[in-house]
């Protein structure tokens, strides 16, 4: 009998040494799983993957288009005739806006001029106006390039030299 009692604790030991090394095994094997995600994640390729380059945004430069010569206009304020000079740049980032703008100039210019002669002395002698006058004339060239090339195509219509007298 005491060797079926001897029998037992050799089998007793075996299976808890079995389960010991089953759980190491486990583990280690789960160590190794993670160290290689690790790995994986942190050695990835020097070039952003085709769905980063989607999500990140593009930046384009603003572009400058001067119109050549001053825009000078009279207009009648309380029966005096009085004049105003205005240098205009338009600011984009669509080239095709500007070489439809270069392309065009005449007509932009033609429009630009009506705006300009149409407004009273009163209204440009202030801030408000000036930068309401900007705003149209942004208006007006928007609305050229909407039609000429389906699209506003500009930010803005900056004055870079603005002379009443």
């Amino acid at each position: 009998m005491a060797e079926q009692g001897e029998e037992l604790l050799v089998d007793e030991d075996k299976k808890g040494s079995s389960k010991l090394v089953v759980v190491i095994a486990a583990a280690v094997l789960g160590l190794g799983i993670g160290a290689a995600g690790v790995f994986f994640a942190l050695s990835g390729s020097d070039e952003p993957a085709a769905e980063d380059a989607l999500l990140e945004p593009v930046l384009v430069q603003s572009m400058y288009y001067k119109l050549r010569k001053a825009f000078i206009v009279n207009f009648d304020a309380k029966g005096k005739q009085r004049y105003l000079q205005i240098d205009v740049e338009i600011k984009g980032k669509n080239q095709a806006a500007f070489d439809a703008i270069e392309t065009h100039e005449p007509v932009i210019k033609n429009d630009l001029n009506n705006l300009f002669s149409n407004q009273e002395l009163a209204v440009l002698q202030t801030d408000a106006g000036r930068i309401k006058l900007s705003e149209d004339a942004t208006a007006v060239v928007q609305a050229f390039l909407e039609r000429e090339i389906g699209t506003p195509g500009i930010e803005r219509v900056l004055f870079t030299n603005f002379v009443m007298q």
